[in-house]
This record gives C-alpha cells, sequence and structure tokens, in this order.
C-alpha cells in the first residue's frame, strides 16, 4: 500500500530535493512542449518521424532503425548503471503526480471546507490533464490540426479523462506496478545498479525518526530493505536525513553503487562503470551515438533516386526512341522546393515529362513519372548510360543520379515500329549492376 498525500512530507528544504525539482520542471517542459516546436513527433498523417526540426519518412528507414536502435541501447544502460533514477528525477509522470499531491496535502493544511479540500485536487488535475492531453495527441497529430476535423477533438478530451483519471486515483501506483519502463528497469538492474541504502554498518546510529520513511511518495522503507525495487531513486529520502537534527552530521542514508564492491579505477567507478559489462553497454552506446549522429548529418536536404522501367521502352515511326523512369523526390526542407530535371548521356537526349519544373512541398517524398527521349540514329541499339540531374532552383543539393536508356534493335534503318519493342522481345536484359527494378545509385553535386 502507497501512503496517502497528506501524509509525505517531502523535504523542501533540501538542496538535493530543491536539484530535483529544478531538473523535472525542465523535463517537463521539454516533454510538454517537443511536439509543439517539432522537437519530437509522430506525423501519422505523413507517415514520418520529426526529430529536431528534420523529417525522416519511409527513405529514411536507416536512420530511423539508428534511432531505435540508439534509445534503446541509452534505456537498457540507463536502467543498468543508474537503476530508476529517470523516474524520479525526470519522468513527468512523477512530477505531475507529485504536483497533485502537493495540491493535495496544501488544501488539507490551509483550506476549512472538507468540500473544497476534496474539490482542490480534482481542479489541478484537470487543468494539468488537459495541458498534457493536448501534447500527447500532438505527439501524433499536426497541432494546427489536432481540432479539425470534430473526432481528433474528441480523442483529445478522451485522452484527457484518462490522464485526470491517472492523476486523480494511480499517481504513483502507476510508476510501482503499471509503468512498463519501470517494470524492464527492475529486470535489468543487478547488486552494481546505483540505488539508495542505509549505511549497513551504521545501523545502530539510526535514531528511528521516520523522517526519511515519511519523505516517500512508495513509502519505502530504506532502513529495512536495501534497492527495494520499488523505489525511484528521488533521494528524498536522503535530504530529509541531511535536514533532521537529531540525525547524525554524516548522512546515514546515501545513493551507493550495489552491495558488490569492485577493482575497477575509481573515474569509472564514480559514473557507474564497475565491470565488463558495464563498459561494453556504455562503449556501444557512444559508438552508436557517433554512428547515429554521422549517418543524420550526411543526410542530403533534397533525396532523389530514380527507378528504369526498361519494359516501357519504345520506339517510333517518326524515329523517336522513349525511356520510362519512376522518379523518387523527397525534400527534407521546411519549405517547398521547386526543381529541374535535366538529362544527359547521348546527343539530343531529352526530358519529355515532366515538363518544365516540379515542386516538392516540405517534408514531402513525391513520386513523379519521367520520361526521357532521343533520336534512333543518335546511338547503337542496347543501353547506354546516362546521367540524370535534379537541379533546385534556390536551397538544396543537386543530385545527379546514374541509369541507363535503351536503345530497341531497330527493323529498318531509323524507320523505328510502331510495335513497342521491349528489352525482352530485343534481347535486353538490365545491364549489370542494377537492381530488377532498374534503380541505381545517386551521387548529390
Amino acid at each position: 500500500m502507497l501512503p496517502e498525500a497528506t501524509w509525505v512530507r517531502p523535504p523542501s528544504r533540501g538542496r538535493l530535493h530543491r536539484s530535483r525539482r529544478a531538473l523535472q520542471a525542465v523535463t517537463s517542459l521539454v516533454f510538454v512542449a517537443a511536439p509543439f516546436v517539432d522537437l519530437l513527433r509522430f506525423d501519422l498523417r505523413g507517415g514520418a518521424l520529426v526529430l529536431g526540426g528534420a523529417s525522416f519518412g519511409l527513405g529514411d528507414l536507416q536512420a530511423v532503425y539508428l534511432l531505435l536502435l540508439l534509445f534503446i541501447l541509452v534505456v537498457f544502460a540507463g536502467a543498468l548503471l543508474y537503476g530508476r533514477i529517470y523516474c524520479g528525477w525526470m519522468c513527468p509522470q512523477t512530477t505531475l503526480s507529485e504536483i497533485v499531491a502537493t495540491f493535495e496535502r496544501w488544501g488539507s493544511r490551509r483550506v476549512k471546507s472538507a468540500r473544497l479540500r476534496r474539490v482542490l485536487p480534482f481542479l489541478g488535475a484537470l487543468g494539468m490533464s488537459a495541458f498534457v492531453a493536448a501534447s500527447l495527441v500532438s505527439y501524433f497529430l499536426d497541432p494546427a490540426e489536432r481540432l479539425s476535423p470534430p473526432g481528433l477533438a474528441i480523442a483529445s478530451w478522451a485522452v484527457t479523462a484518462a490522464v485526470i483519471g491517472g492523476f486523480l486515483f494511480l499517481r504513483h501506483r502507476f510508476c510501482v506496478g503499471i509503468c512498463p519502463y519501470g517494470i524492464l528497469q527492475n529486470i535489468i538492474q543487478d547488486s552494481r545498479t546505483l540505488g539508495v541504502q542505509l549505511d549497513p554498518s551504521r545501523r545502530e546510529e539510526c535514531v528511528d525518526c521516520l523522517l526519511c520513511v515519511r519523505a516517500c511518495f512508495v513509502g519505502v522503507d530504506v532502513r529495512e530493505q536495501a534497492f527495494d525495487p520499488r523505489c525511484l531513486n528521488c533521494g528524498d529520502c536522503i535530504s530529509a536525513t541531511r535536514l533532521a537534527k537529531r540525525c547524525p552530521e554524516d548522512p546515514l542514508i546515501s545513493f551507493r553503487y550495489g552491495t558488490e564492491g569492485s577493482s575497477w579505477p575509481a573515474p569509472l567507478r564514480k559514473v557507474g562503470i564497475s565491470d565488463a559489462r558495464r563498459a561494453v553497454v556504455a562503449a556501444a552506446v557512444l559508438v552508436m551515438t557517433v554512428v547515429a549522429v554521422a549517418t543524420i548529418a550526411g543526410r542530403r536536404d533534397l533525396e532523389a533516386d530514380v527507378a528504369a522501367q526498361y519494359e516501357k521502352a519504345s520506339s517510333e515511326p517518326s524515329g523517336t526512341v522513349r525511356n520510362a523512369y519512376r522518379l523518387s523526390l523527397h525534400n527534407r526542407l521546411g519549405q517547398q522546393i521547386r526543381v529541374r530535371i535535366e538529362a544527359r548521356g547521348i546527343p539530343g537526349l531529352a526530358v519529355d515529362s515532366p515538363a518544365g519544373t516540379v515542386d516538392v512541398a516540405a517534408g514531402e517524398q513525391a513520386i513523379r513519372d519521367l520520361v526521357l527521349s532521343a533520336a534512333c540514329a543518335a546511338a547503337e541499339p542496347g543501353a547506354h548510360e546516362v546521367s540524370i540531374r535534379v537541379v533546385p532552383e534556390g536551397p538544396g543539393t543537386a543530385s545527379e543520379l546514374s541509369s541507363f536508356f535503351f536503345v530497341p534493335t531497330r527493323r529498318s534503318p531509323c524507320a523505328g515500329s510502331s510495335v513497342s519493342p521491349s528489352p525482352r522481345s530485343s534481347g535486353f536484359s538490365p545491364p549489370p549492376g542494377s537492381s530488377p527494378s532498374g534503380r541505381t545509385p545517386s551521387s548529390s553535386t
């Protein structure tokens, strides 16, 4: 059973407690504001992950995979080295639950009306829940479109109801027995993980003032059990004992890295690296961070790719040969880009479609049909390597794509045929190095 909020006495004057409150305020503000400033958002309609203002769509699976893998490694490393430190110091659920409990304690001391004392926590939870729900919904839907159509507004109110139920009835019960991340942390941490412990060699110095117990939101008695799995590593029990006049000046309770000693160098042990497993996990996080940053930094703001459709190659009676391609354009900039398509490699090679320029909206992954044409007499029958340039008119990086232009076998000198021969009927197969779809590597200039 968890203690009632009115029974808990947080050490509000403690330096450690104030530091925790400051970090909680910063992380909660970041959590709430993230989708509104495109710091982190999952755009369900656009099918993209927005991170730090950059959009990662289906064409960025490699970057998304690296970010996901890095996130998993960070979660594992954090739980292995520092236990539930995130829960006690940064989790918005913990922060907002403590705020609601503060309303309840303040009302029990200052408000005389019993009815108003019961309503006060509800009003505080309602205000926070509406704000938090707006943020949660905006993680998956564009904040500008969140209230239209009406169905999205209904979703916002449904999330609000769920959040207010959590603040009023669950609070830290969610942290102790429901939160998946909390359960995962309890599985990962071991006897060398950071936790709160009473120095076992000084147990007789404890005066049993119970200040450490009353400072705990989850009701952990650190005197009886070290590294309790319910403990959120908030450190309020440490602050409470430091403020107590009856407790020794040297605190009996402190953060400790497990119950087992380690012979590893002191600088490493101070950051929690006390064995080979922790060293490997920390090294993996560093390496994956470097790889993810390098991959994201190497992305082009305008990504282009081309896939030849050899089966659609055709020749006309006029002597013109046409080849079809599928052109993919991904605009990662925050504004619309206008591009023009150029082609070279065969004398007289021209772009028939799209004519003029192509507009690609901000964050859009556009697919366009590309048609190139050349005179039948311009090249011998077979496959000829050509270069297709995508040149933005304004911001953006030009891309040069390599592909092949197929000239069918002539049935009469430069006369062509009304029947469109295909690569198969002309004894042609896709050139070496190209995929069955005709997709070839691209490069930027």
